[in-house]
């Protein structure tokens, strides 16, 4: 006995009429995020000077990073836009006196979102992750290309090669600073703070595209330790002091937010910590959180149908704003979701799971009232 899987007619014209509007609604969010990013690329181009592979490294990671919020907005768009199109030209009508129910032209959009749902399942686990670190760590490098950049006058700048650093004046001309307030925690056990009345910057050529090295020189300062363990404190006055300062080709400085851990090293780091633990709480959070936005999609399918469906011609909500209001409602509860957990009010798998339940509700309502 054969079992027919091959997709009928009627099943590719229907993924048809969602896969246009999906394609589209990923490339123009796609488009409208890194609009909103150009004036950040463009600073690293004209004051960093970057070259343009490194701005294609740095477009296609932000692009990654932005995808698991792309899929399920597109997607439901998608199934908005194309169910209102053929409920609007009466199609729907006609596929259902010809016998065919709701729930069955369903069964091809469901199969494209559980491919959605996979896609978003190994972006949020493991490739997402990878992108939002390496382009952290590819932020720093290039920043630090021209290191004086970075520093911004008269405010205290943390990350700068891993210190914490104040001038009171920038010359980014001659790379030169005045009033310059250093604290040097590199080494925890021996932590340093400078203070110097002039430094000046100078860069070092170093072997690998990305990698970035510079000598902090100083001026007319002091060196000041405290050695707490020992109660002794130590002051080196000095005409010239130099810090050379390197960070190397694959060498992640910056600390890790729980969205930059991959999956593997999320799990390990959550068995290693209790659940009623601030931090355990947050990486589990993290961890359901991930799951829950991968499976949004599916439900989206019912939701979409059960409003981009109408009975008659008239007037009804554009696809657009519908997705706006579910999506800002979504987000709202996630939000709310995250702070319970942090305040061990709800357990992590429940919270990150409340949107999806609203989603739930909502598109068994819509779905059902849909099918007439």
């Amino acid at each position: 006995m054969r079992i027919r899987v091959k997709p009928s007619r009627l099943d590719l014209y229907i993924l048809s009429e969602v896969m246009g509007p999906f394609l589209g609604g990923i490339a123009f969010f796609v488009f409208i995020f890194l609009m909103f990013q150009a004036l950040r690329l463009a600073e690293f181009f004209i004051l960093h000077g970057a070259s343009g592979a490194q701005l294609g490294k740095l477009i296609a990671l932000l692009v990654l990073t932005f995808m698991p919020l792309a899929l399920p907005v597109a997607f439901l768009i998608a199934v908005l836009v194309g169910f209102g199109r053929l409920s609007a030209d009466s199609e729907l009508v006609a596929m259902k006196s010809n016998g065919f129910s709701l729930l069955r032209l369903a069964a091809p959009v469901i199969g494209l979102s559980l491919c959605v749902v996979t896609l978003s399942l190994f972006l949020n686990l493991e490739w997402v992750p990878w992108a939002e670190r390496n382009f952290k760590n590819t932020l720093i490098k290039i920043g630090n290309t021209k290191v004086v950049s970075s520093i911004k006058e008269g405010t205290f700048t943390s990350g700068f090669f891993d210190l914490l650093i104040f001038a009171e004046k920038v010359d980014m001309q001659t790379n030169r600073l005045k009033r310059v307030f250093i604290y040097d925690d590199r080494n925890p056990k021996d932590p340093n703070t400078v203070v110097a009345q002039n430094g000046e910057i100078v860069n070092v050529k170093t072997d690998t595209e990305l990698g970035a090295a510079a000598v902090l020189k100083l001026y007319n300062g002091s060196i000041h330790r405290n050695d707490s363990a020992q109660g002794s404190y130590q002051k080196i006055d000095f005409g010239e002091y130099n810090l050379f300062l390197q960070i190397n080709e694959g060498e992640l400085t910056s600390v890790l937010k729980p969205q930059m851990i991959p999956y593997r090293e999320l799990v390990q780091r959550i068995s290693q910590l209790s659940p009623r633990d601030y931090i355990g709480r947050e990486l589990r959070g993290e961890l359901w959180r991930r799951v829950a936005i991968a499976i949004a999609p599916l439900l989206f399918v019912f939701l979409g149908m059960g409003f981009g469906t109408v009975r008659t011609r008239a007037v009804r909500a554009g696809a657009a704003l519908v997705a706006f209001v579910v999506l800002l409602g979504y987000y709202v509860l996630q939000t709310a979701a995250t702070i319970g957990v942090q305040r061990d009010l709800l357990p992590p798998w429940l919270a990150m799971e409340l949107p999806n339940i609203a989603v739930f509700v909502l598109a068994s309502i819509s779905f059902r009232r849909a099918m007439w």
